[in-house]
């Protein structure tokens, strides 16, 4: 019984890291470098700009991020069926740590895929003011604090992750993978806490950019992790 949950767990793993480097690379690639080429928004000016500026394709990238952190949390819930049992205290503190931040992420793409959309197309009077506090488009709005605390605190659900890895060599590489993936993530929270207009910064973009390629790497060595596990038990 014990065997089959694990089997069954390995393969929803798999599924779960397909489905977070579909939202990787849709999300932090093909849809920004669309969105950059067809439909621009300038750098952040005021809501009028904005409005003007606005168009549907600008949330694409948003509705992919969903998949980018459900892929994220079904990975994990897949590691904590496999942990080791000496391990699992570990790998459930990461769980609840991951889907607390998750939520966090996750109110903020419903932000940015529903409510921005409805003040840019309609224009209500209280745009002015919450569309500047609500559009990511705005480096010093609300939904980046969201933004970079949800991902920070699902960092630190990795840094705990690690705990769970073996000896062999590949899992030693996911171990500091998920680390550097941790520190990394919490270390932007608190930049951003001390100026939030370093995301809009060269170093900003080169941190994203780099983050993602991280991500991709962790989940090339997951697939790699998953499929051992699986010939072992046959």
């Amino acid at each position: 019984m014990e065997k089959l949950i694990k089997e069954s767990a390995l393969h929803f793993g798999n599924a779960a890291v397909f489905t977070n480097i579909f939202g990787v690379i849709f999300s932090g690639l093909v849809f920004p470098v669309l969105t950059m080429v067809f439909c621009p928004q300038p750098l952040w000016q005021g809501p009028e700009l904005f409005i003007k500026s606005f168009h549907p394709l600008q949330m694409a990238t948003f509705f992919c991020g969903f998949f980018l952190v459900i892929g994220s949390l079904l990975t994990f819930v897949a590691l904590t069926f496999i942990a080791p049992k000496e391990k699992k205290i570990w790998a459930l503190s990461a769980l609840v740590i991951n889907v607390m931040f998750t939520a966090v992420v996750f109110l903020n793409y419903i932000i940015q895929t529903t409510y921005v959309p409805y003040l840019a197309t309609n224009n209500p009077p209280e745009t002015a003011h919450l569309l500047a506090a609500f559009t990511m488009a705005n480096p010093g709005s609300f939904a980046w604090a969201l933004e970079m605390y949800g991902w920070g605190g699902v960092g630190l659900s990795f840094i705990f992750m690690a705990f769970i890895f073996g000896k062999s060599k590949s899992e030693r590489i996911l171990k500091w993978l998920f680390v550097i993936n941790g520190l990394c993530s919490v270390f932007a929270a608190l930049m951003t806490s001390a100026d939030m207009k370093w995301l809009f910064s060269p170093a900003g973009f080169a941190s994203l950019i780099i983050w993602n390629l991280l991500v991709l790497l962790i989940d090339f060595f997951l697939l790699k992790f998953f499929r051992k596990q699986q010939f072992e038990m046959r």
